[in-house]
């Protein structure tokens, strides 16, 4: 898969999810997918419950929109601002929030949530997440 048709892959499962319809995002995801939180050991190990939480935030009005996307080797750096500021304790950097995407063979297998710009673009050259 090119580089642009990962990211069109991104917009289109982002688009989707907007809409409320994730079934582009399970398509897109490996069974063995993991989303790794900002904090170190926040993991959500598969598909299943990936989609579980994605589900939750939708109906807890969870949206917004992708500002920019950079590639960085096989990894996609994803900057998007919410809509509605959360409690939950998600930090944002500037009202972006940042998360790498790795995509291998059409499936989504990793999302790592990162603090900010620069930690976003650590983990997406290294893969090691240093502060958050």
């Amino acid at each position: 898969m090119s580089e642009s048709t990962d990211i069109g892959l991104l917009h289109r499962t982002w688009e989707a999810m907007s809409g409320g319809d994730l079934s582009v995002l399970e398509g897109a995801l490996d069974p063995d997918a993991q989303w790794l939180g900002v904090e170190d050991g926040q993991i959500f190990e598969n598909r299943k419950m990936i989609l579980a939480i994605m589900k939750r935030n939708l109906k807890t009005g969870f949206a917004g929109r992708i500002e920019e996307t950079i590639e960085v080797g096989g990894r996609i750096v994803v900057a998007f601002c919410p809509d509605h500021p959360r409690d939950d304790g998600r930090p944002l950097d500037q009202g972006i929030a940042y998360v790498v995407v790795t995509i291998r063979d059409e499936r989504v297998i990793e999302l790592k949530g990162c603090a900010d710009r620069a930690a976003a673009m650590t983990y997406a050259q290294t893969g090691v997440s240093g502060t958050g």
